[in-house]
């Protein structure tokens, strides 16, 4: 009769090491936990190794040459960048379309804008009329790139509308 009841080593005269069900099922289970812990650990270094600059869009982008940003009035919406470009007899400006409640995208309506997600609304200059939204929509940077090219700069904000308007033929000074 082997030493232990369920013993995997069933000859008494072997000098093999005798194991039970609950030394090898316990020795199994430290091992997946290990197995575990290793991976988190894998996963953490190669977490911390990738960069994170790709992740965030460049607050700087091109709107495209004047001739083609100009060429016609209106409002457009921009859904890579999520802005409004407007243009207006030469003229043109750029507002943000994120809420500045909890940063879903505003539509366009008559009134000015409107948020889906919680109700916030904002007149046609983008300052917030009701609903939750804290603050109104800014208007960005606009200026002339050394390609030629119109370009937009999110880091630099205003919220003065008349302001916000650039205009190509006007030198900066």
């Amino acid at each position: 009769m082997p030493k232990f009841r369920n013993s995997l080593n069933i000859d008494p005269d072997s000098k093999d090491p005798k194991i039970s069900r609950r030394a090898f099922l316990a020795l199994l289970g430290a091992g997946a936990c290990l197995i575990g812990v290793g991976q988190l650990v894998n996963f953490s270094v190669l977490g911390f190794l990738y960069p994170n600059a790709m992740k965030i869009p460049p607050s700087v982008f091109a709107l495209g040459r004047p001739e083609e940003v100009l060429s016609k009035d209106g409002k457009v919406f921009d859904p890579k960048q999520k802005v409004f470009v407007e243009t207006l007899g030469g003229k043109v400006r750029v507002q943000t379309a994120v809420c500045t409640h909890l940063g879903c995208t505003v539509n366009a309506v008559e009134t000015g804008y409107a948020c889906p997600c919680h109700g916030s609304t904002y007149d046609r200059h983008g300052l917030n009329t009701g609903g939750p939204a804290p603050l109104p929509l800014v208007y960005f940077h606009v200026f002339k790139g050394a390609s030629g090219e119109i370009m937009v700069d999110k880091s630099k904000t205003t919220l003065d509308w008349n302001a916000a308007w650039y205009n190509p033929q006007v030198p900066v000074v």
